[in-house]
């Protein structure tokens, strides 16, 4: 397995850091209601980890896709043949992990008794956190250039 490069540390880092919010949002919301106990407190933090996981994972996947394609002149036929090859890789790998995800929220579910919503709640999270980091990215150069302006 190859060594994870510092852009795949970084993002897993920062998406690591969004979740655990999301995870500490929901568990104070489930005391306010109060439904705070341990098997929501395990599930969403259980969740979370996997949830973050799936995401260094595909972080990984993508590094090696990355590093694969640039390691030498390829001609255009030879980069289309690849492009094909990795996307179907990029597939398969995503099918599984989903595959994997699911069968591990219904095990902390069914055997560990997690709280159902607690466990899986914040296998969305990643998403949520995602998303929110891309809005944040593609407000960062409007807000520079505005400040310069005036």
């Amino acid at each position: 397995m190859r060594k994870p490069d510092r852009a795949v540390l970084t993002q897993t880092a920062r998406v690591a850091l969004g979740v655990a919010a999301l995870v500490a949002v929901m568990l104070i919301v489930y005391a306010v209601i109060g439904r705070l106990n341990m098997s929501v407190v395990c599930g969403g933090v259980y969740a979370g980890v996997l949830g973050v996981l799936n995401f260094f994972i595909m972080g990984m996947l993508v590094q090696s896709i990355t590093e694969r394609m640039a390691e030498k002149e390829r001609t255009e036929q030879e980069i289309a043949d690849m492009s094909i090859q990795m996307q179907n890789r990029m597939k398969i790998s995503y099918n599984t992990r989903m595959i994997a995800l699911f069968a591990l929220l219904v095990l902390g579910i069914a055997v560990f008794h997690f709280d159902a919503l607690a466990t899986i709640l914040p296998s969305i999270f990643p998403s949520i956190v995602i998303r929110i980091l891309q809005i944040a990215e593609a407000k960062k150069p409007s807000d520079s250039e505005g400040s310069e302006a005036t």
